[in-house]
């Protein structure tokens, strides 16, 4: 209700420093869900055929909509050192899925896969060849 000089009844004016807290908060909070709502793989699980010179990448992430929020990008590393990098637009399932890559390996190597989601993460998995997965 207004007076006629303009002013609300009961009228307060709220400090800007409590403005700029509930501003701060909110904006925390939104930042805070990103994670929640993308989030990197949850499992990269590597086997290596030395006879076919094939790396096996099986990979889970779970998205709603591949074509999305999906695998960006899988680097493949040979003894810590970049062996192919290979970027994608979807992924193939909406959950687990597998991608092979050529590379040669001895006995002894490190093989890596280090998996990106296209929103929020990654994951790496890491194979010795030659030993068996316990």
């Amino acid at each position: 209700m207004r007076t006629q000089t303009g002013k609300l009844i009961g009228e307060r004016k709220i400090p800007r420093s409590l403005i700029a807290v509930v501003c701060a908060f909110l904006m925390s909070c939104m930042l805070c869900s990103i994670p929640a709502i993308a989030h990197p793989p949850a499992e990269v699980v590597l086997s290596y055929d030395a006879e076919s010179q094939t790396l096996t990448v099986s990979v889970t992430h779970t998205s709603k909509s591949p074509g999305e929020h999906y695998v960006k990008k899988v680097e493949i590393k040979k003894n810590g050192k970049s062996a192919g990098v290979y970027e994608y637009n979807n992924q193939p399932d909406a959950s687990t899925f597998v991608y092979t890559y050529k590379i040669s390996a001895q006995r002894g190597d490190v093989l890596e896969a280090v998996v990106s989601c296209n929103k929020y993460g990654s994951k790496t998995g890491k194979l010795t060849v030659g030993k068996e997965l316990t």
